[in-house]
C-alpha cells in the first residue's frame, strides 16, 4: 500500500471536514463574516511563512511548550517510579495528595505564582510543566504497578538488585504505559500554551489568536488555530513512531 493511499485512509475524515468547510463557505451555509472560507486561511497562512512570521511564533511557541513538556518528563519519570517503589501502604497514604495536586489548575493560581516568578517566560513554560506532570506520573506508576508478575518473578529470582529490577525488567514493561502519558502530556502542553500566550505574552501562536480576537481579524485567529491543530496531529504521530521504534529496542 503506498503512502498516499495510507495517509487518505488515516486521515480521510479530516480531509472530509476541510472540503465541507470550504463548501458551506462556498455556498453561503455560514456566514463569512464569522467562519472565513479555508482558502483564505491556507492564503493567510502561505502568506505568514513567505513573509517569515509564522516560523517567528512558532519558534517560540514550540519552545516554550517544548522546555514544559521536558522539565515535566524529567520529573515526573522518576517521581513515578519512586511513587510506585515504596510500600502499598505509603504509596495509599500519598495517593489522595497527589491526586489533589493533580487537579490545581495552573491558571487558578496564577496571580501567586507571577508573585513569586515574574510574568516572563519561567512562568509560562512552569504553567506548562505543572500540566504534563501528572498524566506522565500517573501513567508511569500504574505501568510499573501493573507489570506482568511473572517476569518480574523470574526476575527477582535471578537475584537482580532494586535498581537493575527497575531499570532491566520494570522500566521496559512500563514503557508503552509511560509513553501514552507523554503524548497526553503534549496535548497538554499545546493547550496550556495557548491559554499562558493568551496571558502578558507578545508573540508566539496563542498570543497571535488573542491579538486577532481583539481586533476581530478572523482569518488571522482561524490561521492561528489551524496551525496549532496541524501541529497537535504532527507531534503526536512522531512521537508515536518514535516510541515504537524504541519498543522494539526496549
Amino acid at each position: 500500500m503506498s503512502i498516499g493511499v495510507s495517509l487518505a485512509k488515516r486521515y480521510g475524515s479530516v480531509l472530509a471536514f476541510l472540503a465541507l468547510w470550504e463548501i458551506s463557505c462556498r455556498l453561503g451555509w455560514v456566514d463569512s463574516q464569522f467562519i472565513p472560507a479555508f482558502s483564505r486561511v491556507v492564503t493567510f497562512i502561505a502568506g505568514q511563512i513567505a513573509g517569515g512570521q509564522l516560523f517567528t511564533h512558532l519558534e517560540i511557541s514550540l519552545g516554550r511548550a517544548g522546555a514544559g513538556f521536558l522539565i515535566a518528563s524529567l520529573v515526573a519519570v522518576p517521581l513515578g517510579v519512586l511513587l510506585a517503589g515504596w510500600s502499598e501502604r505509603v504509596r495509599l497514604a500519598l495517593e489522595p495528595l497527589t491526586e489533589w495536586l493533580s487537579y490545581i489548575n495552573p491558571f487558578v493560581v496564577f496571580h501567586i505564582i507571577i508573585v513569586f516568578m515574574g510574568a516572563g517566560e519561567a512562568t509560562k513554560v512552569t504553567i506548562i510543566a505543572w500540566a504534563c506532570i501528572w498524566p506522565i506520573v500517573f501513567s508511569t506508576l500504574s505501568g510499573i504497578l501493573h507489570a506482568d508478575p511473572d517476569i518480574v518473578k523470574a526476575a527477582r529470582s535471578l537475584g537482580l538488585s532494586r535498581f537493575q529490577l527497575t531499570v532491566k525488567v520494570l522500566f521496559p514493561c512500563a514503557f508503552p504505559a509511560i509513553l501514552t502519558g507523554m503524548r497526553l502530556a503534549a496535548g497538554y502542553a499545546l493547550l496550556f500554551l495557548i491559554a499562558a500566550e493568551m496571558m502578558g505574552a507578545s508573540s508566539g501562536l496563542g498570543w497571535m489568536i488573542y491579538r486577532a480576537q481583539n481586533t476581530y481579524q478572523l482569518v488571522e485567529m482561524f490561521a492561528a488555530v489551524t496551525v496549532i491543530a496541524a501541529l497537535a496531529v504532527g507531534i503526536d504521530a512522531i512521537m508515536s513512531t518514535i516510541g515504537k521504534r524504541l519498543s522494539y529496542r526496549l
